[in-house]
């Protein structure tokens, strides 16, 4: 019996390169998972972790205002201005400038006889001056003194404004006479700016220097009366 000749082997695979052995045989290698979401800012009190310490509150402002300037917006807002047009009412006026002499007084409203005025205090306002002159600024702990005078015509209360000019502006006061008698619902004049203003300086009136230098400049202008 015949025999078939043996099969050869077959032939081994063809060698692929390096490069197309890279191309044919893909990576199985997975990308790195992406990082996670950073944590939020802020959380309600039921989610936020221990871990997260909320941020420091800001620090305060080193800005205050002056315990004067705010007692002074106050003021401006419970003071009642003499409105045009609105009727005069007599009142008790008080002096703590240079209309505690009753000669200025009597000048400035062309008085035909010397008035009589009364040693006096108010608490709540302190002076500063303003050049020659002195003004009130509020102040919860100051005392002022002066005079007082009923003012019963309001001719007599407008030629007083006048003479203050607008940096003043008037408010109600209670006063104190030097008898302890309190007279209610009074009226002087006060400083229309604010009370922090480059043009005041601190200081006190004089009353005796400025009869001695100025007082004569309005005196002198006081009109004959028949």
């Amino acid at each position: 019996m015949d025999h078939a000749p043996p099969l050869s082997p077959p032939p081994p695979p063809p060698l692929l390169s390096r490069q197309e052995d890279e191309i044919s045989i893909p990576s199985t290698a997975m990308p790195p998972p992406p990082p996670p979401p950073p944590p939020p800012l802020y959380l309600s009190k039921s989610s936020k972790p221990a871990s997260i310490v909320p941020p420091p509150p800001p620090a305060p402002s080193e800005v205050f205002e002056p315990t004067e300037k705010a007692h002074y917006w106050q003021f401006l807002k419970d003071t009642k201005k003499n409105m045009p047009g609105e009727p005069f009412q007599q009142a008790h006026m008080f002096f703590y400038g240079s209309l505690m002499d009753p000669e200025v007084l009597q000048a400035i409203l062309d008085l035909p006889e010397l008035p009589t005025t009364r040693p006096a205090t108010i608490s709540g306002f302190r002076i500063k001056m303003w050049g020659i002159y002195p003004t009130l600024i509020p102040s919860h702990s100051g005392s002022v003194t002066g005079t007082v005078w009923k003012v019963t015509l309001g001719a007599h209360f407008d030629r007083l404004a006048a003479y203050e000019t607008t940096a003043y502006r008037w408010d109600e006061c209670d006063v104190v006479l030097e008898g302890g008698e309190v007279l209610r619902n009074c009226r002087t004049f006060c400083w229309a700016g604010e009370p922090d203003s480059k043009e005041l300086e601190d200081g006190s009136f004089d009353l005796e220097r400025y009869q001695k230098y100025f007082k004569s400049s309005v005196t002198r202008r006081r009109s004959p009366v028949p």
